[in-house]
């Protein structure tokens, strides 16, 4: 049985946006709401975005030869497509007019909602959340990087008429983002993961990127939402408890107890909700402290949604590590390759670092961490790439190499190393640098900001995925 995703009349489409009829009749019927003509099926509305590269209106016409039941535009003069006949529906903002879609869709659905940010660990944790939630509930989740304006109300508008749990990953870059993300969501639970220097360039303090993430937890409610910290932090905890009075779970290692470590998985012991001397065993294909932080996340959101320590470790298990943040490959050498390209910032690559170096882990006697830039860190960028260097010379590697003029930083803080330390132009450069040293012997963590690219680097060394072994 197909189970359709959201979709709106005219009059529905107008009273929620608060726009009007700017062309044409209005149509009867109802259709999904596309932002793209190239997916566009008939019948759909067409919502034409602004946006940094193009702009939706420049593709009327296409929605228009595709079928489009209408299209919802930003109020201007004229638009480009010939037919008068064509219905137009004019609103102020379409973003805010596809927010105020999603959050009558959510509403109408009305799922447990669990809201996810963080500075770094969002998208594991919204796996691993969704990974446990799915063993119990029919659940939806943002899909691929759909964490911004616009993921957001596409993830919605997407979740299937019977959702019980929507798990939603949201991102930012100012302050009043996840605000606005939340007020579309509408969370019931929210996360976050951690708060780091990643974003310090557009909001420069520490203190502000604080506030930002918490913003998600100011949209609970006091009475029935329940927040999760991951990694406990006092200046954040106490900007948290200043915005959320309601229920909040702090991480505290002391309950977690690492049982098993195997290149595979981790298996690790919680205390039991229940309390008493025996706590609940969960196996994941994650390790290192703050992948188990985010595991912890997800098993706490998990028990606070009515599952038991049963359905969530099953649950649990099934998690798969995402394309870009820590899943393994082999190289043509024979070489295990840790792709951890998709992005980065200086505590990830920590946090990233110190699992890779852990011989359980990883027990090739060889170790090369590749780096790139590490973005959007202000005026402090350069001090903080190569204090990241200076901490990096105190971990056993064999060799450390740096991809482009930025992360040279991070080479020079490196520079009392006892290990190589190698500084490369490009990516070709470090290709050839590891194609003369890499062999079985041999694992690679390969990580960066999203801007450096390094996932081509990663293809290029890569020839098939390492299969993995089944979890116990």
């Amino acid at each position: 049985m197909v189970i359709m995703p959201a979709t709106f009349d005219a009059k529905q489409i107008l009273d929620l946006t608060e726009g009007r009829l700017a062309q044409g009749m209005l149509p009867e019927g109802s259709g999904r709401i596309s932002t793209d003509t190239r997916s566009l099926d008939e019948g759909d509305w067409y919502l034409a975005l602004p946006g940094e590269k193009f702009d939706g209106h420049d593709f009327l016409g296409d929605a228009f030869a595709r079928g489009a039941r209408g299209t919802i535009v930003a109020e201007r003069p004229s638009y480009p497509i010939g037919s008068q006949t064509f219905p137009l529906l004019a609103v102020r903002d379409p973003v805010a007019a596809y927010q105020a879609l999603a959050r009558s869709w959510r509403k109408r659905v009305n799922p447990r909602v669990i809201g996810i940010t963080g500075s770094s660990g969002k998208t594991t944790t919204k796996e691993m959340c969704a990974a446990v939630f799915a063993a119990g509930f029919r659940t939806h989740k943002s899909q691929a990087n759909e964490n911004n304006e616009i993921g957001v109300p596409k993830t919605i508008l997407a979740m299937p008429v019977d959702t019980q749990v929507l798990v939603v990953e949201m991102a930012m870059r100012a302050r009043g983002e996840i605000a606005a993300l939340a007020a579309t969501a509408l969370p019931d639970l929210g996360i976050i993961t951690n708060v780091g220097v990643a974003h310090l360039g557009p909001l420069r303090s520490i203190e502000n990127i604080i506030a930002a993430k918490c913003e998600l937890l100011a949209a609970l409610s006091t009475e029935n939402g329940v927040a999760i910290i991951g990694k406990p932090a006092d200046d954040l905890l106490a900007h948290a408890r200043t915005v959320f009075k309601g229920k909040m779970l702090v991480f505290d290692p002391a309950g977690l107890r690492e049982i098993e470590v195997t290149p595979e998985h981790t298996v690790f012991e919680l205390d039991s909700p229940a309390g008493g001397q025996k706590g609940s065993r969960f196996v994941v294909r994650a390790h290192g402290l703050a992948q188990l932080q985010d595991a912890w996340c997800a098993i706490m959101a998990g028990r606070q949604s009515a599952l038991d320590d049963e359905t969530i470790a099953a649950g649990l298990s099934s998690y798969q590590t995402v394309t870009g943040r820590g899943n393994r490959l082999v190289s043509e050498f024979g070489a295990v390759i840790v792709d951890e390209a998709y992005n980065g910032n200086p505590e990830s690559v920590r946090a990233s670092v110190l699992s890779f170096v852990d011989s359980r882990v990883f027990p090739q006697p060889n170790k090369y961490v590749v780096l790139g830039e590490l973005a959007e860190l202000g005026e402090q960028s350069r001090e903080l790439h190569r204090d990241l260097g200076k901490w990096l010379s105190g971990i056993n590697l064999t060799a450390l190499i740096t991809v482009g003029p930025v992360a040279r930083d991070i080479a020079d803080g490196a520079a009392q190393a006892k290990f190589e330390v190698v500084s490369c132009r490009d990516q070709q450069e470090a290709e050839q640098v590891l194609r003369s040293r890499l062999s079985h012997d041999s694992s690679v963590l390969i990580k960066g900001s999203h801007c450096a690219a390094l996932d081509k680097l990663v293809a290029r060394l890569v020839c098939q995925p390492q299969p993995d072994k089944k979890v116990r």
